[in-house]
């Protein structure tokens, strides 16, 4: 599929993607405004129009629309009233525990070379695990993410980095799981209805990469007419670059975009041949469960408010401010009179106080059910969020027991995804900076992560005690282990030490079995016992 060149925006074979992406986005933002727009504007009669006129007969109708119509976000705005309706972010913090479950620590990249290390290293400290982290979030939420290496001399003169880009932002082209060619593109002005887009399209021709960009003027559901890229101060750049067909070389031999799928399979479109391949975002399913927790909230924010403490008056202890400017109860005043009335005719009536009571044992269950629910469709378990166990100390063992979903969805999303991802994205910029700067020839780098949940310093030394009293592990093994972050240097020093404390003959279990504060060294019971039973030593 070559670059659009028009039609409608987004382009039909991803639009129904599109649909689902400005539903999750909503959810993720969490503006009460954006998810009134988005559910009150659903179905064919909504769209174009302002949110004032969305109120529809389908919403009182049955089948999906109607259905979806009547949820709390897709209800018609109370007229006459304020709207009360409430939005809690758990969507937004689920995709940031999803996210932070992943990348609970950098990930090591590791190739044999040291000068292409020195680049790993200097690509990690220039915000890798940053740019990451963040990619993993939206990858919740939007089902994919795509990496890029990118070039721009004014940011780094001398190499290249990573960029993302998100779902939203991308058309790809998707076969058999591998992704083809893909056209990113950027909203550069908004203006009414008109929208200056520019699109970046990369693909592969003749075994060589390239990217084509190109400058529309539309609206917001049309791409529109192409026009030059020095129309626009933003792009005017790009014109030293390209070619007569608009295109960039790449120098590299292959498409220099990475796609990083959040789950699958795909539920929602398995059987649509465009894309039944796109990943699955952790909000797919879990749109009616947000709604429901809302509503929850909404319920229970009610009865606070209508909890509030009232008390109810009678007539005669009101003030009359005039004919025609109604009565007013003075809450100041301490003495009021009974007025004189004929027998059966006096109220009698006090001051009545009421104070209403808040169901919100009821609430609080529910809602927390309510989230269990949203979690467990996610591939998360509750615990992950911090919902049970408080501040109990555990083990990493129990952690992961009580965890067990988030940690197998965690390692499926690592082996399958992330980890190659990550590989082919570091392996393309090298290949990148080999091209443009004359690095040395790439590697493609080991990629490792680190356990998400660590245990004590107080467990470790006794693991590794046991190990050394069966001699199952070396001295070096024994540090690394006591020291998982330090490199082979750190290591041989400490080692060394450890030797030298000992004299060079005494066996360096010595240390490690004290540095557990358990057994005394080996050697040292008989002395102990023979200076127990000399009393006058």
């Amino acid at each position: 599929m070559p670059s659009p060149t028009g039609g409608a925006w987004p382009p039909p074979h991803v639009a129904p993607a599109y649909d689902a992406y400005r539903d999750w986005g909503a959810w993720y933002t969490g503006d009460p405004d954006g998810l009134r727009a988005d559910y009150s504007g659903r179905g064919p009669s909504g769209k174009g129009l302002s949110p004032q006129q969305r109120v529809r007969s389908g919403q009182y109708a049955g089948g999906i629309t109607g259905m979806v119509s009547r949820w709390l976000w897709g209800a018609p705005r109370p007229a006459g009233r304020r709207d009360g309706r409430l939005h809690v972010p758990p969507p937004a913090d689920l995709a940031a525990t999803a996210a932070g479950l992943v990348f609970s620590e950098p990930p090591k990249l590791t190739v044999e070379s040291t000068q292409i290390q020195e680049s790993l290293d200097q690509l990690v400290y220039d915000g890798l695990f940053t740019l990451l982290l963040q990619a993993a979030e939206a990858n919740s939420v939007l089902s994919d993410i795509y990496l890029r290496p990118v070039i721009d001399r004014d940011v780094y003169p001398d190499r290249a980095f990573l960029a993302t880009v998100h779902a939203d932002g991308a058309a790809p082209t998707i076969r058999w799981g591998k992704l083809i060619e893909v056209t990113f593109w950027s909203m550069l002005i908004v203006d009414g209805d008109t929208h200056v887009r520019l699109l970046e399209h990369h693909e592969v021709i003749n075994g060589a990469g390239r990217i084509v960009y190109a400058v529309h003027e539309g609206t917001s559901a049309q791409l529109g007419r192409a026009v030059p890229l020095t129309d626009y101060a933003a792009t005017a750049h790009l014109a030293d670059l390209i070619d007569e067909e608009s295109a960039q070389p790449t120098g590299l031999d292959r498409l220099d975009v990475v796609r990083i799928p959040n789950s699958g399979p795909q539920r929602s479109w398995r059987t649509n041949g465009s894309l039944k391949y796109f990943g699955r975002s952790d909000f797919d399913g879990n749109e009616q469960w947000f709604d429901a927790l809302d509503d929850v909230w909404t319920s229970w924010m009610r009865d606070v408010r209508l909890a509030r403490s009232r008390i109810t008056v009678p007539s005669y202890m009101l003030a009359s401010n005039g004919p025609g400017q109604g009565a007013t109860f003075d809450a100041e005043r301490e003495i009021f009179t009974q007025l004189e009335m004929m027998p059966g005719q006096q109220s009698g009536a006090a001051i009545t106080p009421n104070q209403f009571a808040i169901r919100w044992q009821e609430h609080q269950a529910t809602a927390n059910e309510v989230q269990q629910v949203a979690m467990r469709h996610a591939g998360l378990s509750s615990q992950t969020l911090g919902e049970e166990g408080g501040d109990v100390a555990m083990t990493a063992t129990e952690a992961q027991a009580r965890e067990r979903l988030s940690f197998t969805t965690r390692g499926a999303r690592i082996a399958g995804a992330w980890k190659p991802g990550v590989a082919d994205a570091v392996e393309l910029l090298l290949e990148l900076e080999a091209v443009a700067f004359s690095r040395p020839a790439p590697e493609r780098p080991n990629v490792e992560f680190g356990d998400s949940v660590s245990e004590s310093p107080e467990t470790i030394a006794r693991t590794v005690q046991l190990y050394r009293a069966a001699q199952a592990i070396s001295i070096d093994t024994a540090v690394r282990m006591a020291h998982p972050g330090w490199e082979d240097p750190e290591v041989a020093v400490e080692v060394k030490k450890i030797q030298e404390e000992m004299g060079g003959g005494a066996d360096p279990e010595v240390i490690l079995a004290g540095a557990a504060g358990n057994t005394p060294p080996p050697g040292t019971e008989d002395q102990d016992a023979e200076e127990q039973d000399d009393p006058e030593e």
